[in-house]
Protein backbone atom coordinates (compact mmCIF):
# COMPACT_ATOMS: atom_id res chain seq x y z
CA UNK A 1 0.00 0.00 0.00
CA UNK A 2 1.12 3.67 -0.98
CA UNK A 3 0.71 6.85 0.81
CA UNK A 4 -1.13 7.41 -2.15
CA UNK A 5 -3.68 4.72 -0.92
CA UNK A 6 -3.82 5.55 1.94
CA UNK A 7 -4.92 9.13 1.11
CA UNK A 8 -8.06 7.39 -1.41
CA UNK A 9 -9.61 6.09 1.73
CA UNK A 10 -9.86 9.49 3.36
CA UNK A 11 -11.92 10.68 0.15
CA UNK A 12 -14.58 12.93 1.76
CA UNK A 13 -17.09 14.81 -0.73
CA UNK A 14 -17.09 18.37 0.48
CA UNK A 15 -21.37 18.27 0.15
CA UNK A 16 -22.95 14.39 0.67
CA UNK A 17 -26.25 14.02 -1.09
CA UNK A 18 -28.84 11.84 0.12
CA UNK A 19 -29.37 8.04 -1.07
CA UNK A 20 -32.11 8.10 1.39
CA UNK A 21 -35.75 9.18 0.73
CA UNK A 22 -36.13 12.83 2.22
CA UNK A 23 -39.08 14.77 2.07
CA UNK A 24 -39.06 18.37 0.50
CA UNK A 25 -40.46 21.16 3.08
CA UNK A 26 -44.20 20.92 3.63
CA UNK A 27 -44.77 24.60 3.94
CA UNK A 28 -46.60 24.08 7.55
CA UNK A 29 -44.33 26.60 9.34
CA UNK A 30 -46.99 26.85 11.97
CA UNK A 31 -45.78 23.32 12.78
CA UNK A 32 -42.85 23.02 14.57
CA UNK A 33 -39.99 20.39 14.43
CA UNK A 34 -40.80 19.05 18.23
CA UNK A 35 -44.38 18.93 17.60
CA UNK A 36 -44.16 17.06 14.47
CA UNK A 37 -41.90 14.45 16.58
CA UNK A 38 -44.62 14.35 19.46
CA UNK A 39 -47.21 13.60 16.60
CA UNK A 40 -45.32 10.69 15.01
CA UNK A 41 -44.28 9.36 18.66
CA UNK A 42 -48.40 9.82 19.36
CA UNK A 43 -49.40 8.20 16.22
CA UNK A 44 -46.54 5.18 16.80
CA UNK A 45 -47.90 4.63 20.41
CA UNK A 46 -51.04 4.29 18.88
CA UNK A 47 -50.60 2.40 15.70
CA UNK A 48 -48.00 0.27 17.31
CA UNK A 49 -47.68 -0.23 21.28
CA UNK A 50 -44.98 -2.85 20.44
CA UNK A 51 -42.50 0.06 19.32
CA UNK A 52 -39.63 0.95 21.01
CA UNK A 53 -39.81 4.00 19.85
CA UNK A 54 -37.47 6.54 21.46
CA UNK A 55 -35.57 9.79 20.87
CA UNK A 56 -31.57 10.16 20.70
CA UNK A 57 -30.62 13.37 22.98
CA UNK A 58 -28.17 15.37 20.70
CA UNK A 59 -25.83 16.79 23.71
CA UNK A 60 -23.13 16.78 20.83
CA UNK A 61 -24.49 20.43 19.83
CA UNK A 62 -24.45 21.67 23.84
CA UNK A 63 -21.04 20.40 24.69
CA UNK A 64 -18.54 18.78 22.23
CA UNK A 65 -15.70 18.33 24.33
CA UNK A 66 -18.21 15.87 26.33
CA UNK A 67 -20.02 14.64 23.42
CA UNK A 68 -16.39 13.24 22.18
CA UNK A 69 -15.61 11.75 25.74
CA UNK A 70 -18.64 9.70 26.06
CA UNK A 71 -18.71 8.63 22.27
CA UNK A 72 -21.60 10.35 20.70
CA UNK A 73 -21.41 10.10 16.71
CA UNK A 74 -22.36 13.25 15.36
CA UNK A 75 -25.32 12.97 12.75
CA UNK A 76 -27.51 9.87 14.30
CA UNK A 77 -31.07 10.71 13.47
CA UNK A 78 -32.97 12.32 16.51
CA UNK A 79 -35.76 9.02 16.50
CA UNK A 80 -35.23 5.43 16.47
CA UNK A 81 -37.88 2.84 16.51
CA UNK A 82 -37.15 -1.21 17.16
CA UNK A 83 -39.05 -3.78 16.93
CA UNK A 84 -38.97 -7.27 17.21
CA UNK A 85 -36.30 -8.57 14.71
CA UNK A 86 -36.76 -4.72 13.08
CA UNK A 87 -35.38 -1.22 12.81
CA UNK A 88 -35.46 2.66 11.20
CA UNK A 89 -34.70 5.41 12.36
CA UNK A 90 -36.77 8.31 10.89
CA UNK A 91 -35.50 12.06 10.86
CA UNK A 92 -37.56 15.04 11.63
CA UNK A 93 -37.20 18.22 10.42
CA UNK A 94 -39.55 21.39 11.03
CA UNK A 95 -39.14 25.22 10.19
CA UNK A 96 -37.48 27.61 12.72
CA UNK A 97 -38.50 31.17 13.92
CA UNK A 98 -37.69 33.05 11.08
CA UNK A 99 -39.80 30.37 8.98
CA UNK A 100 -36.94 28.80 7.57
CA UNK A 101 -37.28 25.43 6.64
CA UNK A 102 -34.87 22.54 8.63
CA UNK A 103 -31.70 20.72 6.53
CA UNK A 104 -30.36 17.70 7.21
CA UNK A 105 -26.76 18.96 8.30
CA UNK A 106 -23.89 16.88 6.60
CA UNK A 107 -22.97 14.57 9.77
CA UNK A 108 -26.61 13.42 9.16
CA UNK A 109 -26.46 13.04 5.24
CA UNK A 110 -23.54 11.22 6.46
CA UNK A 111 -24.74 9.47 9.02
CA UNK A 112 -27.97 8.34 6.79
CA UNK A 113 -25.86 7.33 3.81
CA UNK A 114 -23.87 4.88 6.06
CA UNK A 115 -26.72 3.61 7.39
CA UNK A 116 -28.70 2.89 4.09
CA UNK A 117 -25.66 1.36 2.34
CA UNK A 118 -25.83 -1.16 5.19
CA UNK A 119 -29.10 -1.61 4.23
CA UNK A 120 -31.11 -0.08 7.19
CA UNK A 121 -33.83 2.07 6.41
CA UNK A 122 -33.42 5.86 7.22
CA UNK A 123 -35.22 8.81 6.01
CA UNK A 124 -36.38 12.37 6.68
CA UNK A 125 -39.39 14.03 6.59
CA UNK A 126 -41.48 17.23 7.62
CA UNK A 127 -45.04 15.31 7.51
CA UNK A 128 -45.21 12.52 10.48
CA UNK A 129 -48.00 11.30 8.75
CA UNK A 130 -45.77 10.34 6.08
CA UNK A 131 -42.98 9.27 8.36
CA UNK A 132 -45.59 6.52 9.92
CA UNK A 133 -46.56 5.54 6.17
CA UNK A 134 -43.16 5.25 5.19
CA UNK A 135 -42.23 3.33 9.25
CA UNK A 136 -44.95 0.90 8.16
CA UNK A 137 -43.85 0.89 4.37
CA UNK A 138 -40.31 -0.82 6.13
CA UNK A 139 -41.75 -3.47 7.95
CA UNK A 140 -42.52 -1.71 11.38
CA UNK A 141 -45.70 -3.32 13.32
CA UNK A 142 -48.01 -0.42 12.61
CA UNK A 143 -52.09 -0.32 12.38
CA UNK A 144 -53.41 1.30 9.59
CA UNK A 145 -54.91 4.40 10.90
CA UNK A 146 -56.53 7.13 8.97
CA UNK A 147 -54.56 10.48 8.64
CA UNK A 148 -58.13 12.34 8.23
CA UNK A 149 -57.45 14.48 11.25
CA UNK A 150 -53.99 15.44 10.39
CA UNK A 151 -53.47 19.05 12.25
Amino acid sequence: MTALDDFADMDDPLNPVPRFPVEPPDGRRDWSEIDRQATLRSLVHIGGPSILFFAIPNAGKRNPAHAKKEGIMAGVFDLQAWWNRGFCSPEMKGYDSNGRPGKLSKPQIEWGNRMHDMGYPVACFFDPYAAYDWMQSVGAPLRTINHGDRK
